[in-house]
């Protein structure tokens, strides 16, 4: 990975030779810093007022790729005139048509019986969070005390691993949550390359990829991208990404967007 602010010349002439860019933006730890409860993570009157404003340039198609469920990212950002994908991309929103991967309605009845046996089981842990998204439910432990995270990940193994085997679901891990999802292998890389052939589709000519994210469920969005666009890793946590690129926080995020809307 490469510093952002060491390659910025280059970055941007690419931007600039480009006649149409695809902007994916990551919402929590990237528009938003990491907060201890995600109802605490709210867009800025600055960032809110910058996508507006790359929504409305006739030369940019911006995407919103999220863990959240659909309406509450929608919500959060409201925005009509661009595309969304909640849940990793198992919900798209994509010029006011609302898709849903059909087998991810599949697992609902699944997720319903796991939510109430990790809630019976985690009874003696405190500050985790169960959250119901449909077709994931997600685990939280950002706020659970350290002695008690390798018992809740053990008892997470535990209640999952016969619907694991079983293929009836799949597990994955991001910053400080754990989740089950449909067992489809769609990801937010997957989603990537939907929006990228829907828009060449459309008669946008080669749109230029520019991914930017925080978290370990956008490395799948890296991997796609990778030497085809433009991505960058908000490396709040000093890990290793495989983004090409990498800035050290939501603030440098926004000032890049904004040399992207003065192209």
């Amino acid at each position: 990975m490469k510093a952002l602010r060491n390659n910025l010349t280059n970055i941007l002439q690419k931007i600039r030779r480009s006649p149409h860019i695809l902007l994916f933006l990551d919402y929590d730890g990237t528009l938003t810093p990491i907060v201890k409860r995600p109802d605490m993570a709210q867009l800025s009157t600055g960032t809110r007022a910058l996508l507006r404003s790359l929504s409305k340039d006739k030369d940019v198609s911006l995407s919103v790729v999220s863990g959240r469920p659909l309406n509450q990212i929608k919500r959060l950002i409201g925005l009509k005139n661009i595309y969304y994908a909640g849940n990793h991309g198992l919900e798209i929103e994509a010029g006011g048509k609302v898709i849903l991967m059909p087998e991810a309605k599949k697992v609902r009845l699944i997720i319903k019986r796991l939510k109430k046996s990790l809630s019976a089981r985690l009874k003696t842990i405190s500050n985790y969070e169960i959250e119901d998204k449909g077709p994931i439910l997600s685990v939280h432990y950002r706020r659970v005390n350290g002695a008690d995270v390798r018992l809740l990940k053990e008892i997470f193994r535990r209640e999952t691993a016969a619907y694991i085997k079983s293929g009836k679901i799949s597990v994955s891990k991001g910053k400080k949550v754990l989740e089950i999802r449909p067992p489809l292998g769609w990801n937010k890389g997957d989603y990537c390359r939907y929006l990228l052939k829907k828009l060449k589709g459309s008669g946008k000519n080669s749109p230029l990829a520019v991914y930017i994210g925080d978290d370990v469920t956008d490395e799948d969005a890296f991997k796609v991208l990778r030497r085809k666009g433009i991505t960058l890793f908000v490396r709040g946590e000093k890990r290793s990404s495989c983004a090409e690129y990498y800035v050290d926080s939501p603030g440098a995020v926004k000032a890049f967007l904004e040399l992207i809307l003065k192209r």
